[in-house]
């Protein structure tokens, strides 16, 4: 019977090809045209505009620019490219010869972003000399060591539960644990570094004599993320993307082999949820985390150390952290690992009235969305039942 056919990625283009016995020759040079492609370029000069769109639909593909550049009106345009991979791939070529009006820059960040599409390496990253490999989404299991978080404050009142805890989070499938001595819940308030350390290092060091399992430190102070690399420690989670220390980038830089998560917020814990505003979501944030990742490099942090974390529930409108997810795969554009930390957030307590503890179905659709955006790290408070909705979609991704 015909019909239309779903095809997600390139492996699935190619499958689909094989099965109906085109070639091998065939297989590869088909492919990239089976996926529909929209790429959207900012801040581009009016004549290389004009020369996008020309191209675009000389090759039977398209070009999105503002209403005023054919007239030379507006000097300066985003772009929508419109068409597949195989256009982008002869836009590329013709190209070539263009060194007008940015062209050449415009070319090669298109290489980039269609090798970022088409390739099916794995990335990995480097945890203190523990490789995680991005071959399948990561489990990060939270494991909050404070009296007021949002969801489970004051759950562990000894080290010894907390532990516990994250050996059980360990044997239900987290691959990382993400360990916090701050509630940044809204509204919160600033803690000491002294109180920070005493939560967190006697759980970092009983729990590195117990696993191998990579631990992450949530925290935007130098001195506690110091202390607790020197204590076992193997991943930076800064929710200030590294704003609210100075000193944290010379942590950075004096242990190379350890990663550091970027996240995107509007103000801080205290008073981020007081009136946030955006006029273009998904652009601002996109516009912060390139900021933040250039901020690093160019200060000496090799660029596959850095994950980055749109920052759901931070600083977010409702409509705010439904766009992110929405459109997680815009995130995806920088070739960097994702985290997506939308678990038991309050956004879900809007479109079903919960408290955070009876908001599991609303995390594994997050969840669910994560997957389906090649998203690398998850992270979560019900690590089994996440771990088992990943199993259940990853059977059938594979499925051929």
């Amino acid at each position: 019977m015909n019909r239309i056919l779903k095809i997600n990625t390139i492996e699935d283009a190619k499958n689909e090809f094989e099965k109906i016995k085109v070639s091998s020759q065939g297989v590869d040079v088909m492919a990239p045209k089976a996926l529909g492609l929209s790429i959207k370029l900012t801040g581009v000069q009016n004549g290389a505009a004009n020369i996008l769109k020309q191209e675009m639909l000389s090759i039977g593909g398209d070009a999105a620019v503002a209403k005023g550049v054919v007239n030379g009106y507006e000097k300066i345009s985003d772009v929508i490219l419109l068409g597949n991979a195989d256009k982008i791939k002869k836009l590329i070529e013709k190209l070539e010869q263009q060194n007008t009006f940015g062209l050449l820059q415009i070319k090669g960040d298109l290489e980039k972003l269609l090798e970022q599409m088409l390739k099916q390496s794995p990335k990995e990253i480097n945890c203190n000399g523990k490789i995680i490999k991005f071959d399948k989404i990561k489990i990060v299991g939270i494991l909050n060591l404070t009296p007021d978080s949002f969801s489970d404050g004051n759950k562990f009142k000894d080290s010894k539960a907390a532990i516990d805890y994250a050996l059980k989070m360990i044997d239900d499938g987290a691959d990382i644990i993400d360990v916090g001595g701050e509630s940044t819940r809204p509204g919160a308030g600033k803690i000491d570094i002294q109180t920070e350390l005493k939560r967190v290092i006697p759980v970092i060091e009983k729990l590195k004599q117990k696993t191998d399992i990579p631990i992450s430190i949530d925290t935007y102070k130098a001195e506690v993320a110091e202390k607790s690399i020197e204590s076992g420690a193997s991943v930076i989670n800064d929710i200030s993307a590294l704003r609210f220390d100075e000193n944290m980038i010379n942590i950075l830089n004096k242990y190379c082999d350890v990663p550091v998560i970027l996240m995107h917020m509007q103000g801080t814990p205290t008073n981020m949820q007081e009136l946030p505003f955006y006029e273009d979501t998904i652009e601002e944030i996109i516009q912060f985390l390139k900021e933040r990742i250039d901020y690093c490099v160019s200060n000496g942090v090799n660029r596959k150390r850095i994950i980055i974390d749109p920052g759901i529930g931070f600083g977010k409108r409702y409509i705010d952290n439904l766009l992110i997810l929405k459109k997680l795969s815009e995130f995806k554009s920088f070739d960097l690992p994702v985290l997506l930390g939308a678990s038991r957030k309050s956004f879900i307590g809007v479109i079903y009235k919960s408290k955070p503890v009876d908001r599991l179905e609303g995390s594994l659709a997050s969840t669910a969305l994560a997957f389906q955006n090649n998203i690398e790290l998850i992270r979560v408070h019900d690590v089994k039942e996440h771990k088992n909705l990943l199993k259940t979609l990853e059977a059938v991704g594979n499925t051929l």
